[in-house]
């Protein structure tokens, strides 16, 4: 069945619904006006009605086509340019090629000095063991031993001396009625100073007691003294006494941190994305720590720093110290370069 015979028997419209080609289309490859379509549509257009219409026979038409297009082949008018290397010595070096290089070499150097350059080289090293927690400062420390690293505060205890209260003398009131006799007034004035004699006794008995217990009280305090001083030199001998470093635990105070470590012996450098606390071996390195904001506590056996600012911190760490340090003594320590 030939392509005029498919349109006659089935009908234009009901080709134009089977194979999604318009009309327009359809039309000029009945009339074989193929100057309005291009090479590729028209055979395409023929490969569609092979697919819908099996027992269609366009051979002829295609090959109408091809011919077609073979005499009107397309005038290409577009103008293409054609560099060609000159051959004579000399002139390969341009100054556009000189330029070239010196800006690479200007832009490497500019990168070397603004520590960019190792920084750039080493992240795309180390992709692949981004975040690796095992592959960074070994440890076999867990959080449970983090997590009892604890810096308390010494507090002296004040001494308290209770300082007896002297006993209360007794007075002793003598009541005398006028209705009593003079010789009743006699005997009471005899008996007046012989109670006035054995009060004196008694308050002098009394002063005794109290110098006594002021002297008690004395030594009392004098020990209570030298018991200070000796705990207080103990004291000052255990802070002279430092405790080494071992172990530190990075805990981020206020959601997700990042931080990263430099080993200033092999000069490795490890960073990580952390949201809980996490301990790290020390051990007899020398270290230093960057963090991308202060919102962390650096805790250790023997001290604990603590920030809360979202600045960038960055630290000097051994077995014997943790110590804050600025961004131009980090850049010195770590070979003139940033992160």
């Amino acid at each position: 069945m030939l392509f005029n015979e498919l349109i006659e028997q089935h009908g234009l419209e009901t080709v134009v619904s089977t194979t999604n080609i318009s009309s327009i289309n359809l039309n000029y490859l009945l009339q074989e006006d193929f100057g309005k379509l291009n090479r590729v549509k028209a055979l395409g257009f023929l490969l569609i009605l092979e697919r819908e219409y099996p027992d269609i026979d366009i051979s002829d038409l295609r090959k109408t086509i091809k011919e077609y297009y073979e005499n009107h082949a397309p005038i290409d008018d577009k103008v293409v340019m054609v560099a060609q290397s000159s051959t004579t010595g000399g002139d390969g070096f341009s100054f556009f090629k000189l330029f070239i290089i010196l800006a690479i070499l200007g832009g490497g150097y500019y990168l070397y000095t603004q520590g960019k350059l190792n920084s750039l080289v080493e992240k795309v090293e180390k992709k692949k063991t981004f975040f690796n927690d095992n592959k960074a400062l070994e440890t076999n420390s867990t959080e449970a031993d983090a997590k009892k690293v604890v810096v308390g505060k010494s507090e002296t205890d004040s001494v308290h001396i209770n300082t007896p209260i002297a006993p209360k003398m007794e007075t002793v009131r003598l009541n005398q009625t006028e209705s009593e006799t003079t010789s009743k007034q006699d005997k009471n004035i005899s008996k007046v100073s012989t109670i006035h004699t054995n009060e004196s006794i008694k308050v002098t008995e009394s002063n005794k007691s109290i110098e006594s217990v002021v002297q008690e009280v004395s030594k009392a305090f004098l020990a209570k003294k030298e018991n200070k001083a000796q705990e207080s030199n103990i004291s000052h001998e255990t802070e002279s006494i430092t405790t080494p470093i071992t172990t530190i635990s990075i805990n981020p105070t206020r959601g997700i941190l990042w931080y990263g470590f430099i080993n200033l012996k092999t000069k490795k450098r490890r960073e990580f994305m952390k949201k809980v606390s996490t301990p790290f071996t020390i051990g007899n390195g020398t270290w230093l720590l960057v963090t991308g904001h202060g919102y962390v506590d650096i805790v250790s056996e023997s001290k604990t720093v603590e920030n809360a600012d979202n600045k960038k911190h960055y630290f000097l760490i051994d077995s014997t110290d943790i110590k804050e340090i600025n961004k131009k003594e980090f850049r010195k320590l770590n070979g003139h370069r940033g992160w």
